[in-house]
């Protein structure tokens, strides 16, 4: 559906507090929180000057819709790829723009699939944003994140399966939501007309099935070397995102899941604790 980079609902989970972070995103300089929550660089707050002005008149808040996103990543050091699309250049939210797969979490996103296994290192809230991540993945790129399901049989007849159950159980694969771990949440900035709270996790191509095809959601999409050949344009908080996960995948990441939002127009990044079981 909907290819995502900033992300979904208006917070209502647990509380955060101010994240210590600093990362550098691929082909770009450091980009750093610093104590007490201040703002990000400079270049990264690429709301104008206009949209401020607006900003501090009261502008009507769009309520930002739950979304999720899967940073897919394979490969080391400079060889190291991402699965990517580019927005097509027809449409109103970010024509032309990089992203990962993702979108707008489903109702059916609420209900455990018959065809998934894992799961039970996520909260319910991330559960049902992981299978999103995963389905949009499958809408929008066409590739499947599993595990064979060795003849485990589906307790269902295959005309009840929705469209990415089938497509699983098609191919002999459960959904492996075990390999997804959970990278962040953004959320889309207040002026902007379309907004998101976007949860976003990372996967090792090694548990990708299929070969990437672009859809009419995003083109020219495939595995990118974005250390040799950095994509562009590419979003602060893609980039953002991107560096986390790749510091995940290195096991040098904070502990800390980031929250990645706007306040008073400048870039904020906190502590995001939804990702706790025992909250």
């Amino acid at each position: 559906m909907r290819g995502i980079l900033c992300a979904a609902m208006l917070p209502t989970g647990p509380p955060v507090r101010p994240l210590r972070l600093s990362l550098r995103p691929p082909g770009g300089r450091r980009l750093r929180a610093v104590p007490g929550g201040s703002n990000l660089l400079d270049e990264m707050n690429d709301i104008t000057e206009a949209v401020r002005a607006r900003h501090t008149a009261k502008p009507t808040i769009v309520r930002p819709r739950d979304a999720a996103s899967l940073i897919l990543l394979r490969g080391k050091g400079r060889d190291l790829e991402l699965l990517a699309g580019r927005r097509p250049g027809h449409v109103k939210f970010m024509p032309g723009v990089w992203v990962f797969p993702g979108g707008a979490i489903d109702r059916e996103d609420n209900k455990p699939w018959r065809v998934e296994s894992g799961g039970a290192h996520l909260p319910p809230r991330l559960l049902r944003c992981a299978r999103a991540a995963l389905r949009e993945t499958w809408e929008e790129v066409g590739v499947l994140v599993g595990r064979p399901s060795h003849g485990k049989r589906i307790a269902a007849p295959a005309a009840a399966l929705t469209p990415v159950e089938a497509a699983y159980a098609g191919q002999g694969l459960l959904a492996a939501i075990d390999v997804l771990t959970y990278v962040g949440r953004a959320i889309t900035p207040t002026p902007v007309f379309r907004r998101f709270n976007t949860r976003f996790f990372l996967a090792d191509g090694s548990d990708v099935v299929g070969e990437p095809a672009s859809s009419d959601e995003l083109e020219d999409v495939g595995w990118h070397p974005v250390l040799r050949q950095p994509l562009s344009p590419f979003r602060d908080v893609t980039q953002f995102m991107l560096a986390r996960a790749m510091a995940l995948r290195a096991g040098t990441a904070p502990r800390e899941a980031p929250l990645f939002c706007s306040v008073r127009a400048k870039r904020r990044i906190l502590v995001c604790r939804e990702a706790a079981l025992d909250l």
